[in-house]
Protein backbone atom coordinates (compact mmCIF):
# COMPACT_ATOMS: atom_id res chain seq x y z
CA UNK A 1 0.00 0.00 0.00
CA UNK A 2 1.40 3.38 -1.15
CA UNK A 3 1.15 6.45 1.36
CA UNK A 4 0.71 9.73 -0.27
CA UNK A 5 2.63 12.60 0.80
CA UNK A 6 0.25 15.14 2.16
CA UNK A 7 2.40 17.89 1.68
CA UNK A 8 1.99 17.46 -1.98
CA UNK A 9 0.50 19.86 -3.70
CA UNK A 10 -2.74 18.42 -5.33
CA UNK A 11 -4.57 20.59 -8.45
CA UNK A 12 -8.53 20.74 -7.15
CA UNK A 13 -9.66 23.09 -9.91
CA UNK A 14 -8.45 25.12 -12.63
CA UNK A 15 -10.40 28.60 -14.23
CA UNK A 16 -12.56 28.09 -16.64
CA UNK A 17 -12.13 31.70 -18.23
CA UNK A 18 -8.21 31.11 -18.84
CA UNK A 19 -8.66 27.89 -19.99
CA UNK A 20 -11.38 29.70 -22.89
CA UNK A 21 -9.19 32.20 -23.79
CA UNK A 22 -5.87 30.10 -24.89
CA UNK A 23 -8.01 27.84 -26.89
CA UNK A 24 -9.82 31.03 -28.44
CA UNK A 25 -6.53 32.26 -29.35
CA UNK A 26 -5.07 28.87 -30.69
CA UNK A 27 -8.50 28.22 -32.79
CA UNK A 28 -8.75 31.55 -34.42
CA UNK A 29 -5.11 30.99 -36.05
CA UNK A 30 -6.30 27.52 -37.12
CA UNK A 31 -9.27 29.45 -38.77
CA UNK A 32 -6.94 31.71 -40.33
CA UNK A 33 -4.98 28.85 -40.99
CA UNK A 34 -8.10 27.34 -42.73
CA UNK A 35 -9.00 30.34 -44.36
CA UNK A 36 -5.79 30.71 -46.30
CA UNK A 37 -6.04 27.13 -47.10
CA UNK A 38 -9.37 28.01 -48.80
CA UNK A 39 -7.77 30.80 -50.76
CA UNK A 40 -5.32 29.04 -52.45
CA UNK A 41 -6.87 25.84 -52.94
CA UNK A 42 -9.26 24.71 -54.97
CA UNK A 43 -11.78 23.97 -52.67
CA UNK A 44 -15.68 24.76 -53.20
CA UNK A 45 -16.56 25.82 -49.61
CA UNK A 46 -15.59 26.58 -46.46
CA UNK A 47 -16.71 24.96 -43.22
CA UNK A 48 -17.62 27.29 -40.05
CA UNK A 49 -17.63 25.47 -37.22
CA UNK A 50 -20.18 26.48 -34.37
CA UNK A 51 -19.98 24.44 -30.83
CA UNK A 52 -17.58 21.68 -29.08
CA UNK A 53 -14.40 20.81 -31.32
CA UNK A 54 -11.92 18.41 -30.31
CA UNK A 55 -9.91 15.32 -30.93
CA UNK A 56 -12.81 12.77 -31.04
CA UNK A 57 -15.53 14.75 -30.36
CA UNK A 58 -17.55 16.76 -32.61
CA UNK A 59 -20.67 18.30 -31.03
CA UNK A 60 -21.17 21.48 -33.89
CA UNK A 61 -23.12 22.80 -36.42
CA UNK A 62 -20.98 23.48 -39.86
CA UNK A 63 -21.85 26.60 -41.50
CA UNK A 64 -20.55 26.11 -45.61
CA UNK A 65 -19.78 29.25 -47.08
CA UNK A 66 -19.26 29.13 -50.93
CA UNK A 67 -16.11 30.60 -52.62
CA UNK A 68 -16.66 34.14 -54.58
CA UNK A 69 -14.95 35.90 -56.34
CA UNK A 70 -15.78 39.47 -54.71
CA UNK A 71 -12.99 40.94 -52.48
CA UNK A 72 -15.27 42.07 -49.86
CA UNK A 73 -17.24 38.84 -49.61
CA UNK A 74 -14.22 37.37 -48.71
CA UNK A 75 -12.51 39.49 -46.32
CA UNK A 76 -15.59 39.22 -44.45
CA UNK A 77 -15.03 35.11 -44.94
CA UNK A 78 -11.78 35.34 -43.53
CA UNK A 79 -13.06 37.35 -40.45
CA UNK A 80 -15.86 35.42 -39.60
CA UNK A 81 -13.82 32.49 -39.97
CA UNK A 82 -11.23 33.74 -37.81
CA UNK A 83 -14.02 34.65 -35.10
CA UNK A 84 -16.52 31.00 -35.67
CA UNK A 85 -13.03 29.36 -34.77
CA UNK A 86 -12.27 31.29 -31.78
CA UNK A 87 -15.68 31.37 -30.71
CA UNK A 88 -15.32 27.39 -31.13
CA UNK A 89 -12.27 27.31 -29.23
CA UNK A 90 -13.51 29.74 -26.39
CA UNK A 91 -16.62 26.76 -25.90
CA UNK A 92 -13.99 24.12 -26.59
CA UNK A 93 -12.10 25.06 -23.59
CA UNK A 94 -14.34 25.67 -21.01
CA UNK A 95 -16.06 22.15 -21.84
CA UNK A 96 -12.64 21.06 -21.24
CA UNK A 97 -11.87 23.05 -18.02
CA UNK A 98 -15.51 22.02 -16.53
CA UNK A 99 -14.81 18.49 -17.39
CA UNK A 100 -11.27 18.58 -15.78
CA UNK A 101 -13.00 20.62 -12.37
CA UNK A 102 -15.61 17.23 -12.36
CA UNK A 103 -12.76 14.89 -12.75
CA UNK A 104 -10.42 16.39 -10.16
CA UNK A 105 -13.44 17.18 -7.70
CA UNK A 106 -14.86 13.23 -7.86
CA UNK A 107 -11.01 12.19 -7.29
CA UNK A 108 -9.86 14.45 -5.02
CA UNK A 109 -7.30 16.61 -6.82
CA UNK A 110 -4.63 15.72 -9.74
CA UNK A 111 -1.45 15.38 -8.16
CA UNK A 112 1.17 17.89 -9.36
CA UNK A 113 4.19 16.67 -8.73
CA UNK A 114 5.51 17.14 -12.20
CA UNK A 115 4.56 20.83 -12.01
CA UNK A 116 7.16 23.21 -10.56
CA UNK A 117 6.29 26.35 -7.95
CA UNK A 118 8.31 29.62 -8.51
CA UNK A 119 7.91 31.52 -5.73
CA UNK A 120 8.38 35.57 -5.35
CA UNK A 121 12.30 36.22 -4.42
CA UNK A 122 12.39 39.38 -2.20
CA UNK A 123 14.93 42.25 -3.91
CA UNK A 124 17.96 44.05 -1.99
CA UNK A 125 15.61 46.80 -1.41
CA UNK A 126 13.17 44.54 0.51
CA UNK A 127 10.35 44.93 -2.32
CA UNK A 128 8.68 42.32 -4.24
Amino acid sequence: MTRRNESAIRILAIRPAPIGRIFAIIYAVFGLMAFLFFAVANVADLALPFGILAPFLHLNLNLDLARSSNVLYNILLCAAAVISYALTGWLTGMTVAFCFNVAAKKMGGVDAKYFSVAQKQDTEDGSQ
